[in-house]
């Protein structure tokens, strides 16, 4: 029962590492998946949104260095001249205000969906950016605002504007300058972390796969090794079953059916290619005493003993079979019964000699040759039997043969 056992225990085990395998199938799918959609929401953020504020942010800037451009034009004009310049100036500076207030609610849309989405390092971050946006919009109103009313009061005055005003406006045009570019960098550093990002997610996915297939790998070598043992037992176990189907477990000769079997296909040989055969019949005389004086496995010692002798003087194409008990059975193909009297009187004396138990067990032969009349295995081994009775009567450990 060991060997059932054991594949039964084997059976099981590869079952389970193919569930687990099938498992780790699932889970890596479904790890590859999240990561994926992560990947691709980080790339979208990126290529989508991130990009284009950036990208939004360089004609801001430009609109605020125009009107910086402008104030200085403004202020380096002389008196006499300004009358004629400056209501030129002007609009030039509420036109570019005018673009720089429609970049910012450009922005503004740009950034209300990204105040909403899913991903909340995504919300915080564009939160602090909408406050930084609104800080600018407001403090390039006030400066717009301020500028405006100084060309207003001095557009036809000839004194020069007080330097005190042109440096505050100055001051106040550098803060808000430094501001967007400030909003610049803090989208630039959040379009690098989202590249980062995809970055990250992308590595961890391809070194997932990895330790997921080298896993997996093993756990498949793991199984074929335990298939390839199942395998071997499995061949062990039908050799087995096709061994003892075929031969005694004693005596390793061929047990009745496989004899029956060899010797039909020997019979149709011969009938065919009209050649001869002969049957001999043998058994051990007295061996019943032997198992009740000495024992079972003493006559156990008696009967390999008697096979070894068969199997080392029969010929290469004689087979030998042992029919049950002290029976046992012997098909000469090509062999005339006086060839296979020769032959059995040689295994006879050969075992006669080999007592080495000291049991005067002997053997006795009876052999018929295959004729019209024993045509069949059953009527060529009811002949056998007749000479093996008639070697009995003449007081055993002969051999007898028509």
């Amino acid at each position: 029962m060991k060997f059932p056992e054991n594949h039964k225990k084997k059976n099981k085990l590869i079952f389970l590492l193919a569930s687990v395998i099938a498992i780790l199938i699932l889970v890596n799918g479904a790890f590859s998946y999240w990561q994926m959609n992560q990947v691709k929401a980080e790339f979208y953020e990126v290529a989508n949104k991130d990009i284009p504020l950036v990208a939004e942010l360089f004609p801001l800037i430009d609109r605020q260095f125009e009107q910086t451009l402008l104030i200085e034009k403004l202020h380096q004009l002389e008196p006499i001249h300004r009358n004629k310049v400056v209501p030129i100036l002007k609009n030039s500076f509420i036109r570019t205000g005018d673009r720089f207030s429609q970049t910012t609610e450009k922005l503004q849309s740009m950034l209300k969906p990204m105040l909403q989405s899913p991903r909340e390092i995504t919300r915080l971050k564009m939160s602090k950016i909408d406050q930084l946006l609104q800080q600018i919009i407001t403090e390039h109103d006030q400066y717009q605002n301020q500028v405006l009313q100084m060309i207003s009061h001095n557009v036809e005055s000839l004194e020069a504007y007080p330097p005190e005003l042109i440096t505050l406006l100055t001051e106040e045009e550098k803060d808000l300058t430094e501001e967007l570019i400030s909003l610049r960098d803090e989208l630039q550093r959040f379009t690098q972390n989202s590249a980062h990002a995809v970055e990250r997610h992308e590595a961890q996915i391809i070194k997932g796969v990895v330790i997921f297939t080298l896993f997996v790998f093993s756990l498949g070598t793991i199984m074929l090794m335990l298939i390839s043992q199942i395998m071997k037992s499995r061949e062990k176990a039908i050799e087995k079953i096709s061994y003892f189907a075929n031969y005694d477990p004693l005596t390793d000769l061929f047990n009745r059916r496989h004899f029956f079997e060899e010797l039909n296909q020997a019979l149709s040989q011969a009938q065919e290619q009209d050649a001869p055969l002969s049957l001999c019949v043998c058994d051990l005389d007295h061996f019943k005493q032997v198992n009740d004086t000495l024992g079972h496995i003493a006559g156990d010692k008696i009967l390999t003993t008697f096979a070894d002798t068969l199997r080392a003087n029969i010929r290469k194409d004689d087979f030998v079979g042992r029919f049950g008990g002290d029976e046992f059975v012997i098909c000469f193909p090509n062999t005339t019964s006086d060839e296979a009297a020769e032959i059995t009187e040689r295994i006879r004396k050969r075992f006669e000699e080999a007592d080495t138990l000291k049991s005067s067990v002997t053997s006795t032969f009876g052999i018929a040759q295959l004729t019209q009349q024993t045509s069949t295995d059953d009527m060529l081994l009811e002949k056998a039997d007749q000479e093996l009775y008639k070697a009995k009567e003449n007081g055993r450990n002969c051999v007898h043969w028509s």
